[in-house]
């Protein structure tokens, strides 16, 4: 047990942080009537709310590679907290949106570190270790829209900004409780440095294949919040019952993530990345007919949950055993960089059939970009494949009972 409970520490700390990233998720419809967005303005939400996230992450991860920056898994969550709470009573868009740029950064910040950490705790069960991780941030995510629908729904927009203290205590007690601090080690010795190249092992094309297919696996996902939230009000839903709908989506990923920990096998990876975007397609197809009954749309969400979203820490588990040398970058590229530029595609589409009043259509639009992403994953070598260079060791502190002897990240 003594394995696993700095990685639970951990993994609830990520239910925390990405409970405060989707708070906004059931308030689209009420912000975008309070700031008047229209088209543009709404794409350009969408946007600033995911490229802050998504391009912190990049960033951070790579100095992570550079060298250890355990700090973000504390300091990280208490910025998600402290901004993405206010969103609520920001008196103008500008604001709305420097909320959403601050708090995202917060948010990307602490993904690197906290991925790389869990990866490393059980290191010859990485893709179970970022299972359990994921799955505490699937929880977060399913919580989100949830807490912020039933809190709007009976207090207003302001209250939300009474979650940032509650929020910020957990996650200092989870620091200590789990030893957090004792559970990130520098990657290299003090003064040593890699670049890019170095952290990619020369592969940067496979690199950048990956951050294409990432990102194109990831669209429906980044959307469906948005689609469902304005489709629901469409239909006459208040913002709590968005919440809950929005929350059936994220917890059937969290179930996925959880079936993942116990079921998943080494090697399989490649596997979910050319089958589960497949089967999402037909789903997808479901999700977008307008003329499907409430019984069905409710089911047809619940399983893309389960294979698009649920599925997802076979894709960061592959890009860190690509990569063991960057494996912060490798994490920052497929959690973070691929998110925010799945965002980026999903939001002129999304804005656009929001903008013609069928909203649920957007769904269909998404359906190319799974099919690409499928194909494309056939031809990505499988890991056994490929002549990796070993990762530098990673030596866990000897003071600390909780964090047991690792070899190779």
């Amino acid at each position: 047990m003594s394995r696993y409970w700095p990685l639970i520490c951990l993994a609830l700390t990520h239910t925390l942080v990405d409970t405060c990233a989707l708070l906004v998720a059931p308030l689209w419809p009420m912000l975008e009537r309070k700031f008047s967005l229209g088209m543009a303005g709404l794409s350009l939400a969408f946007v600033v709310h995911a490229l802050p996230t998504a391009f912190s992450q990049a960033a951070f991860g790579y100095l992570r590679d550079r060298r250890a920056t355990p700090i973000w898994i504390w300091l990280g969550p208490v910025l998600a907290a402290t901004f993405l709470t206010l969103i609520g009573i920001a008196p103008s868009e500008a604001v709305l949106y420097a909320l959403l740029i601050a708090g995202g950064i917060g948010v990307g910040a602490f993904h690197p570190e906290a991925a790389v950490t869990a990866g490393r705790l059980l290191p010859e069960q990485r893709t179970r270790s970022l299972s359990l991780f994921m799955f505490g941030g699937a929880l977060g995510l399913a919580l989100g829209p949830t807490l912020s629908g039933a809190i709007v729904d009976r207090w207003g927009l302001h209250a939300l900004a009474y979650l940032a203290l509650p929020i910020i205590l957990l996650v200092l007690l989870l620091r200590r409780a789990g030893n957090l601090a004792e559970a990130t080690t520098p990657v290299s010795k003090k003064g040593e440095t890699r670049s890019i190249g170095e952290m990619m092992q020369g592969r940067g094309r496979l690199a950048v294949g990956i951050l294409v297919l990432s990102s194109l696996r990831l669209v429906p996902n980044m959307g469906m919040d948005k689609v469902i939230a304005f489709t629901l009000e469409q239909q006459g839903h208040d913002v709590r019952q968005i919440g809950l709908y929005q929350t059936l989506f994220l917890v059937s990923a969290s179930v996925g993530m959880f079936a993942m920990v116990f079921a998943f096998r080494a090697g399989w990876e490649k596997g979910f990345l050319v089958g589960c975007p497949l089967v999402g397609i037909p789903l997808l197809y479901l999700l977008g007919n307008t003329s499907s009954p409430s019984w069905l749309f409710a089911g047809s969400l619940a399983l893309s949950g389960l294979v698009l979203w649920g599925t997802t820490p076979a894709m960061v588990s592959y890009a860190q055993q690509l990569f063991p040398a960057g494996a912060g970058l490798a994490s920052a590229i497929t959690m973070g960089l691929s998110w925010g530029i799945g965002g980026l595609i999903q939001a002129p589409l999304t804005a656009y059939f929001q903008s013609t009043g069928h909203p649920q259509l957007a769904l269909h639009a998404f359906i190319p970009c799974l099919a690409v992403a499928a194909i494309g994953c056939c031809f990505l070598p499988k890991i056994s494949e490929m002549p990796l260079e070993s990762a530098p060791v990673l030596q866990t502190p000897r003071s600390s009972p909780a964090c047991p002897d690792v070899g190779e990240a």
